[in-house]
């Protein structure tokens, strides 16, 4: 076999691997959404950290709506406007927040973008005894804010338990650390109200 025969071979196989890797991401992908998708109303607690800083807490998803509660900051999506609370200061913001400043709160988003404008990798990896898989989504698209993400996956049930965002500008990290299914949230879980936070300042910024 001559040298520009062997090579192609090798370089063929590697890229037939590569696309078995990348099917696998994919299909593993598609299962946790599935699966998140079909868990109902939840409530998981986390920690999250970025170079802005870092916090602990309990987030309550029902589809597109949250609710997230912290020590210092509180937030409520419906679906179209986000309230940020802050306890420091007894103010609410009010927006309408974007795709990535959603992301930054919300740990499960990605199940919503991973089919389009990303390729994909995959490791299988072990941390304190159990099995976990390491899905690694990278933009196809230079001018994509997020540039990368690191989803770490529950061999055994197909739920998340990590989730890393590199963009542009900054990186977060959001650890799952407990997660509760087939919850029951009502819609006004998921809007501020006024009545509960005497004497705070709105400030609308729509």
């Amino acid at each position: 076999m001559t040298t520009k025969i062997l090579s192609f071979c090798i370089f063929a196989l590697a890229s037939i691997c590569a696309f078995s890797q990348e099917n696998k991401a994919k299909s593993i992908l598609d299962k946790t959404s599935a699966t998140i998708k079909n868990a109902g109303d939840i409530k998981a607690d986390f920690s999250a950290s970025s170079s802005s800083g870092s916090m602990n807490g309990t987030i309550y998803i029902h589809k597109s709506m949250f609710h997230l509660q912290s020590n210092n900051v509180k937030c409520w999506y419906n679906g179209k406007t986000l309230w940020t609370y802050r306890k420091s200061t007894n103010e609410v913001n009010i927006t309408t927040p974007t795709t990535t400043e959603q992301q930054n709160i919300n740990p499960y988003l990605f199940i919503n973008i991973y089919k389009k404008g990303y390729s994909y990798s995959l490791k299988e990896i072990s941390l304190k005894g159990k099995n976990y898989y390491e899905v690694t989504l990278n933009a196809t698209s230079k001018s994509s804010k997020l540039r990368k993400m690191i989803i770490t996956i529950d061999k055994t049930n197909y739920y998340p338990v990590k989730v890393c965002m590199q963009r542009t500008k900054g990186e977060t990290e959001i650890n799952i650390l407990n997660c509760k299914t087939k919850q029951k949230f009502n819609d006004n879980t998921f809007s501020f109200n006024k009545k509960d936070f005497p004497g705070v300042e709105i400030i609308d910024l729509r």
